[in-house]
This record gives structure tokens, sequence and C-alpha cells, in this order.
């Protein structure tokens, strides 16, 4: 198999949707849909052949990782399941762009907000050092490309160790991800727009980020600020390390 696009899913309202968009951002037919999730599959997803759900109560990070280990494409991309892939073959460009080596791997931007709403949308910075907070980090070099989502080879993927569970939400996760990867040898490129985000900010949307938004004050920055202030050169990691998280995450499920 030739890709596998995978995601931590919470939002099975939006999974028919964001799987119809697939074929807006890619050409090829050889492709898997990873939904790591407790919840079941809609009746409209059940029967598709290339779609498949790992149920874990986990952290999101911690879902993406388990992703990443039941995907079974040569290369796979993270995904956000309150979103939708914008049809501009960016998955397609991805891999024209990709760096030919193991290590090579581009990192996608996308939109965050919904332009019917009252948040707007907006994209960001994606280099480390347009970041305050990373610029008072000892290290973490200014210079890296933020990894938020990105197409890689999933072997090298799992050798350099994926993200780190200790981070309980992909936004500070894929920081330290970022800065491993490119500690490890990582060529990376910046790749176009792949998704547009949290397309529903009502009831569903706005209450399921209040845990994200609690682990990143209240864990994830604060371990991240310590370990880049006093780890240098930080690069691979145990790829088994979602097996010390949590199972039932205590910020949604507990």
């Amino acid at each position: 198999m030739k890709l596998s696009i995978f995601l931590a899913g919470i939002r099975p309202s939006n999974w028919l949707k964001l799987y119809q968009s697939i074929p807006g951002t890619t050409t090829t037919d050889d492709y898997e849909l990873v939904i790591v999730s407790p919840y079941d599959l809609p009746p409209e997803l059940s029967d598709k052949k290339n779609v498949r759900i790992i149920k874990d109560s986990g952290c999101p990070t911690r879902c993406y990782q388990l992703g990443a280990l039941h995907s079974r494409g040569e290369f796979i991309v993270c995904a956000a399941d309150d979103g939708i892939f914008t049809p501009t073959m960016s998955i397609d460009k991805a891999f024209a762009a990709r760096p030919p080596h193991s290590k090579g791997i581009v990192s996608f931007t996308y939109f965050e907000g919904d332009i019917t709403s009252e948040y707007k949308p907006v994209s960001m910075p994606w280099h480390l050092g347009e970041h305050s907070i990373m610029r008072m980090l000892k290290y973490a070099p200014n210079h890296y490309l933020l990894l938020a989502s990105f197409l890689v080879r999933r072997d090298y993927f799992l050798e350099a160790g994926g993200w780190d569970c200790q981070f309980e939400q992909p936004g500070i996760a894929c920081i330290d991800l970022a800065i491993r990867l490119q500690n490890d040898g990582a060529e990376v490129v910046l790749g176009e727009k792949y998704m547009d985000i949290a397309q529903d900010l009502g009831r569903e949307g706005r209450a399921s980020h209040q845990p994200i938004e609690d682990a990143h004050i209240f864990n994830d920055l604060p371990l991240l600020q310590k370990m880049y202030q006093t780890v240098p050169n930080r690069g691979r990691i145990d790829f088994d390390n979602w097996k010390n998280a949590e199972e039932v995450w205590h910020r949604r499920f507990g």
C-alpha cells in the first residue's frame, strides 16, 4: 500500500465528510484511512474496505502514535477530524516535492478557523524562530520547520520513535517531534495547505477543545520548556513510549 492517512478521532459526525474529501488531495487510490477512537465508525463508513477503526481511549498523542503503528502504507500522513482536505492535490504535490531519501519529509500547512463564524482562518508561522516561546528555549533551533502534519516514510518515522506521548496533545508534541527529527538529520521542506481545520466550531467543536487547552497549559508547555532548556541534541526515542501513557485519558474520559 502506498499511503496511510490516520487520525485521532472524537468527532464521528465529520468522518464521512473528511473521507469524501481525500480524492481532492491525492490521485492515488492505493490508500487507507485509519481512525483511532473509542467510538464506532458511522454506518456510511462501516463497509468501506479502505477505512479501519482502532479502538483506544488514550490522549490524542497516544492515539496518533497508534495510528502510525497500525498503518500499512509505505508513506503516512496524519490528519485532524475537525477538518477536511482542501481540493488542491497537496499530497500528490508533497510526493513530488519530498527530498528523495529515507529522511525526506514534507511539512503541510493548514488553516484553523471557520469563515462562517466569528473565528477567522489563520495560518501559523512555520519556523520555530517565528514563535516567541520557541525563541526562549536554549535547545530549539530557530531555523527548524514545524511538523504539525506531514508526509513521511512510515519506516523512518517508527525508527525515530514517533511522538513522545509524555505530551498529551499533538500541538506541543509536534514541536518536540520537529526538533528531534531534524536533530536526527531529517530534511524537511514546506508543502502546501492540506486541510481546513475546525470546520464545525459549534457546541461539539468548542467543547471538545477544552481538554486540549488544559493539557497544553498544565502539562505539555511546562514539559517542553523544561526539556529544551536542559537537554541538548534530543533525538530518537523508543516508539513504544505510547504504552506509558494512560489507557483512558482522564481529561476527556476520566
